[in-house]
């Protein structure tokens, strides 16, 4: 009885141990540069640590130095090329810089939610909200766009929300098989659009994307990183074409 006791007790104390060394890198802040050799040590995909990556916040130290333990520590150069992209130093860091965004006649992009399980999908909703919130920026819908964590005071005119309810991670040996542009990775996000104020809903639209037909003979992976900004291009052109009032005619 004793033994069954303390193998039950041994059973629960790795069961935490384990959870808590899970739980780690999504409660530690932004993500490091020891967070990317975990991953990479965990055995996940290039693609799956770079939508870790642009979902940020980051906060690499990216010197020659700690550029060759990356490499050392089997980093990809993919990875580590992303990881220079993310860098503070980087024009398009908005969230380590201490400029706060006036949304008031803007819009605001809020934390994009999945209801996919599937691991390979984990970094999208990230990836995309910060695609459409660069995108949004090249056009003159809006005077403004940003994240709760870019805004002045947390208001906004417009926000806009979005969740992930479609994907398919890819599938090489069917694509090389069948071809015809069968087994491409895909993803499908339900967009809101709604006044922040009255929380009155002016516009809903499922977006679904994917990979192009020139990367039929590449990785999934590859795939599935084109994603983001082929959802993110999508939607935003949709947005226009549907007239949502700019802030001109607010």
């Amino acid at each position: 009885m004793r033994l069954k006791t303390a193998a039950l007790l041994m059973t629960f104390l790795l069961i935490t141990v384990f959870t808590n060394a899970l739980a780690s890198p999504q409660t530690a802040g932004p993500l490091t540069n020891k967070d990317v050799i975990q991953l990479e040590g965990a055995g996940l995909a290039d693609d799956v640590i770079i939508l870790r990556i642009r979902s940020g916040p980051t906060n690499f130290s990216i010197d020659t130095a700690d550029i060759v333990a990356l490499k050392s520590a089997q980093v990809s150069d993919a990875v580590i090329a992303e990881m220079l992209k993310s860098s503070p130093n980087t024009s398009n860091s908005a969230a380590g810089s201490s400029v706060r965004l006036d949304l008031s006649k803007g819009v605001l992009v809020q934390a994009f939610t999945s209801t996919i399980s599937d691991p390979a999908a984990a970094g999208l909703p990230g990836a995309t909200r910060t695609a459409v919130v660069n995108i949004l920026r090249t056009k003159e819908q809006f005077s403004s766009a940003g994240t709760i964590e870019e805004s002045k005071d947390g208001k906004s005119w417009i926000e806009i929300s979005a969740e992930l309810v479609d994907f398919g991670g890819g599938n090489v040996a069917k694509r090389r098989l069948i071809g015809l542009g069968t087994g491409r990775a895909n993803a499908g996000f339900s967009f809101t659009v709604k006044e922040s104020a009255t929380g009155k809903v002016l516009w809903k639209k499922t977006v679904k994307e994917t990979a192009s037909f020139w990367s039929n003979s590449a990785s999934s992976s590859a795939q599935r990183s084109e994603l983001p900004e082929k959802v993110a291009k999508t939607f935003v052109e949709q947005l226009m074409k549907a007239k949502i009032p700019n802030t001109s005619q607010k």
